[in-house]
């Protein structure tokens, strides 16, 4: 009886989580029971799927936003809630009903019909809500293997498809090999410190006057393997074949969905347990990564004519511009990268669903999505077309769009923090990468189609969705200061 009236607020916090966890076993019940009759009448189990999944997510959502405990460590300090968690698995459970309402057009038309794929779907949100809440090295590190291990599977899903196979046993290969290292960086911090509690080495490193190397060692595996999981160089290999080799509702799951969660793990290394570490180790790390990212994602995207490969180099910058943000290292720079998570978060969202709506359409191969698969866009749908342009002007950072002020946030806080060459450096990488962008708006407006094109109906969660993503980016330009204010607050939370 004691100890339940000990973690009775602990569970109260928790209860996103313990109602998704109990979600998976139903769904599983569900599809199996179903599953049955659905193969022997030869109906379609996926609706009542998507209908089930989405409830789920919503009620997570309500569950998250109304959670009772506000600030507190759970668990024995292992996992631990606050204005960033709730900010971030609400964003997490958003993409992820984003993800399930475009979904049942494109599983139709690939006879993608497997019901465990909804199962992964919820195992993908009670992954990243453990891994968004986590306090501790190894909750982080068991959440992220968790996580991995789904997206292996989700990867390779394209059964007959050997490329598909070849880019999921890349990513297997290459994630296995992060994870050692997290581990090893972890072990080393152990040694150094004798904890691994987030909230324990910040009492313990806040007065370090003699810092073993060992502890630099740990935190450069540690946070190289998170920096891997989000496809920043020099950690890139295998972001394009991935994104080009799986399915294409998974290429819009791995681009939209997990980065966010990742940035809140970094955020709380680097702001919250090592924060005296900055002027050592942080700005030097984040600086490199970050221009290494920009470099490579604005030479590699030029080249790119697959669709899918060149949004793959396009993260590859965006998270180099994310990396300079950790490298100011002040509120004014986590402020910017969270209000440069969530318009990307939904300007991604906007543009791999188009994908995924060519991808129904397209005459070619469907792994190997080209820029010619896209004419005729603007003739046949002059305003999804035009939505379609205004999403991708956002991406490049073209004013007044919502991206353009994201960008701009990063420059000031660089600017801020002194960093001039490596601010005027992100400007020219982001003029260049620019050219591909309007490469693709060319091709919609002005190439010539010598064949007919037909573009399918937009499905009515399709709709929803890219109406709800480009309301919020075109709403930005008349109203920014609410997103202004509950990043701020966000990233307030984290620093105090």
């Amino acid at each position: 009886m004691k100890f339940a009236l000990i973690f009775q607020n602990d569970t109260a916090a928790f209860l996103p989580e313990l109602f998704l966890a109990i979600c998976i076993l139903v769904l599983l019940l569900h599809g199996s029971f179903l599953g049955v009759s659905a193969a022997s009448l030869y109906t379609y189990l996926t609706p009542s799927m998507i209908r089930l999944t989405s409830t789920i997510l919503v009620i997570s959502l309500l569950l998250v936003l109304n959670n009772p405990v506000e600030s507190q460590t759970l668990w024995n300090a292992i996992f631990v809630t606050d204005h960033l968690a709730t900010w971030a698995k609400s964003l997490v459970f958003i993409g992820l009903l984003f993800c399930v309402l475009v979904s049942e057009a494109y599983m139709f038309s690939a006879r993608f019909r497997a019901f465990e794929f909804f199962v992964f779907i919820i195992s993908i949100g009670l992954s990243l809500c453990l891994l968004i809440s986590s306090y501790d090295l190894l909750s982080i590190y068991l959440s992220m293997e968790f996580l991995s291990l789904i997206f292996y599977v989700l990867a390779t899903w394209k059964k007959n498809s050997y490329f598909s196979a070849e880019a999921g046993l890349k990513y297997f290969i290459l994630g296995s090999v992060a994870s050692i290292f997290f581990l090893f960086g972890a072990s080393l911090i152990y040694f150094a410190m004798g904890t691994t509690n987030l909230g324990a080495l910040a009492i313990l490193t806040e007065n370090l006057t003699t810092v073993s190397p060992f502890i630099y060692l740990g935190l450069v595996c540690i946070v190289s393997a998170l920096l891997f999981k989000l496809g920043a160089a020099p950690y890139h290999m295998w972001i394009a074949d991935v994104y080009e080799g799986a399915p294409t509702l998974v290429s819009f799951i791995f681009a939209v969905v997990p980065k966010l969660a990742i940035f809140v793990v970094i955020l709380r290394l680097a702001f919250t347990s090592f924060w005296s570490f900055f002027p050592t180790i942080w700005e030097d790390f984040f600086c490199l990564c970050g221009l290494l990212s920009l470099f490579i994602g604005c030479l590699c995207g030029l080249g790119e004519t697959k669709i899918k490969r060149l949004l793959a180099f396009s993260s590859v910058g965006h998270v180099g511009f994310l990396c300079l943000g950790l490298a100011s290292g002040s509120v004014e720079g986590v402020q910017a990268i969270l209000f440069y998570l969530l318009i990307y978060m939904l300007t991604a969202a906007f543009l791999w669903i188009y994908v995924l709506h060519l991808d129904l359409d397209a005459t070619s191969n469907s792994s190997f999505l080209t820029f010619a698969d896209a004419i005729g866009l603007a003739r046949s749908n002059p305003i999804l077309g035009f939505a379609v342009v205004l999403m991708i002007f956002s991406l490049a950072g073209i004013p007044p769009l919502g991206g353009f002020f994201a960008k701009l946030n990063i420059f000031v806080g660089l600017v801020d923090a002194s960093f001039y060459i490596v601010a005027v450096f992100a400007v020219l990488t982001s003029v260049i990468s620019a050219f591909y962008y309007i490469r693709l708006i060319k091709i919609f407006y002005f190439e010539k189609n010598e064949n007919w094109f037909f573009f399918a109906p937009l499905s009515k969660g399709a709709a929803i969705v890219l109406v709800l993503t480009a309301l919020t980016i075109i709403f930005f330009m008349c109203s920014p200061n609410l997103f202004y204010l509950v990043t701020y607050k966000v990233g307030l939370g984290l620093m105090v």
